[in-house]
């Protein structure tokens, strides 16, 4: 009987296996087959015009009484200036005093257009992380074969680039089939009132879009375990942004005679309890875009686990869940970033709160979390207010089978060699979001290769990139 059953166990065990590798087998690959063209030369002028946008102080703070106007006059008229025969063949608007969009009229009419973001605005410098930078944060230095400065990466490479894609097309007479609308929002790092507005006066204009295209995922070579290649992570998705105000509200007094409860000690208790229970994660559909598309790109045992997630779906998300980046992309993540409390050491404060900030995963709306976080606080001591200025519920995701991803991942082959196209959940915020009304096809993609500092201490990007980036902008257009 014994006997038997162990011949049943290896009997499963063996169609088990059967099944888990005939998967992988079957697990094809989804990358078109499309030879890269090798990117020509830059015109040394294109990188002297790259370093001289970033010395333009285009700063986005969070008060917007610190805007200085003058540097962002200042870049639009270096862009008339520097780009002629473009803004001679384009039709031209300010919006809302300082966003920029541009008409480019395409020969078909009968077309839907496309549409193109950039951003003017970067974030600030640390006044504490200024000693820290290996250059002038606005020199737009070239060193160690990188153009170094605040920008370079978020998001003037973007605009430069553009830039001189049309200004060397219409120099050759060339029209595009589709019109092209171009938006250049100001505040995109502080919210994007600028790109919001072009949104809704597009909308206003009965404007159906194409496609949409605005910075997001790069090429990686490095980021993504076990793949072999470079990757493309082209964003057809992006989590929703909802900041959370949390109050408390008790009688304080001298620090000498504290009572057994503090306000301060509701609040505290009510953040470690929020973070010592995260929400379910979960695989949102751009997720699962990129595991099918990369999955098949993958050397085993990675290939076979990635074509058969239900099995391994578990151990998969155990694994993203180890590193803070990979864990936003299973999850709505929500964290303290501002405590404000008391005024003096010997006073105990009588009102204390602290904003916590969530990123919001498909399927998890506002309505749903806040629901959930009061479950998990449980004491009516402690209020919540939705901060409504920056709300945005998680997008809808663009299609893989859409014009919009086609046509960049089409474009991505043909610029980058041996590169794996991919979807991929955005896990920060873009102007794109308020384009919705505008097209179903919005994707997400800035075609550099690991750029470096982000938001941080010696933000670059690689010449290498910017040759690339010029390549890709041509062949997205001519196309």
């Amino acid at each position: 009987m014994i006997k038997r059953g162990l011949l049943i166990l290896l009997a499963l065990l063996v169609i088990l296996l059967a099944i888990l590798f005939f998967n992988a087998f079957t697990f094809n690959s989804r990358q078109p087959a499309i030879a890269a063209l090798p990117a020509p030369a830059v015109d040394p002028e294109a990188i002297q015009h790259f370093q001289e946008a970033i010395r333009f102080k285009t700063i986005s703070f969070t008060d917007s009484a610190l805007l200085d106007t003058a540097q962002f006059f200042g870049f639009q008229r270096f862009l008339q200036k520097t780009y002629p025969t473009a803004h001679a063949h384009l039709e031209r608007e300010l919006v809302k005093n300082y966003s920029l969009l541009y008409t480019w009229k395409g020969k078909n009419e009968k077309l839907k257009p496309i549409v193109m973001l950039a951003h003017q605005d970067v974030v600030p410098i640390e006044e504490a992380s200024k000693s820290s930078w290996t250059v002038d944060p606005f020199a737009g230095e070239v060193k160690d074969g990188c153009v170094w400065g605040r920008g370079s990466t978020d998001n003037k490479i973007n605009v430069i680039s553009i830039f001189e894609t049309i200004e060397k097309l219409t120099k050759e007479n060339f029209q595009p089939e589709r019109t092209v609308i171009l938006a250049l929002g100001h505040d995109e790092e502080r919210g994007g009132s600028g790109a919001k507005t072009i949104a809704k006066l597009l909308a206003q204009r009965n404007i159906s879009a194409e496609m949409v295209l605005d910075e997001g995922g790069i090429v990686t070579r490095n980021k993504v375990p076990g793949m072999l290649k470079p990757v493309a992570l082209i964003g057809t998705a992006e989590k929703g942004y909802l900041s959370l105000l949390l109050t408390v509200e008790k009688n304080g007094g001298h620090s000498s005679m504290p009572e057994q409860e503090t306000a301060l000690d509701i609040l505290a208790k009510a953040v470690v309890n929020i973070r010592q229970h995260p929400f379910p994660p979960n695989f949102a559909p751009a997720t699962v875009g990129f595991m099918s598309h990369v999955g098949p790109e993958m050397p085993y045992p990675e290939k076979l686990i990635f074509a058969n997630m239900w099995m391994f779906k578990s151990v998969v998300i155990g694994i993203y869940e180890k590193s803070a980046a990979g864990n936003a992309v299973v999850r709505t993540t929500v964290v303290p970033t501002i405590f404000n409390a008391g005024m003096k050491d010997n006073v105990v404060p009588t009102k204390v709160s602290a904003t916590v900030n969530l990123r919001l995963l498909q399927g998890d709306t506002s309505d749903k979390v806040i629901a959930e976080l009061k479950k998990i606080i449980n004491d009516d001591r402690v209020s919540i207010t939705m901060s409504t200025e920056f709300l945005n519920e998680a997008s809808a995701t663009s299609p893989e089978e859409g014009f919009g991803y086609q046509h960049v991942q089409e474009t991505v082959k043909k610029t980058f060699p041996e590169t794996v196209a991919t979807p991929f959940l955005m896990i920060g915020a873009t102007d794109s979001r308020f384009f919705g009304d505008v097209s179903t096809n919005i994707i997400k993609f800035s075609p550099m290769i690991d750029p470096i500092g982000f938001h941080g201490i010696d933000e670059r990007v690689s010449l290498e990139s910017f040759q690339q980036s010029l390549w890709f902008y041509e062949k997205f257009l001519r196309q």
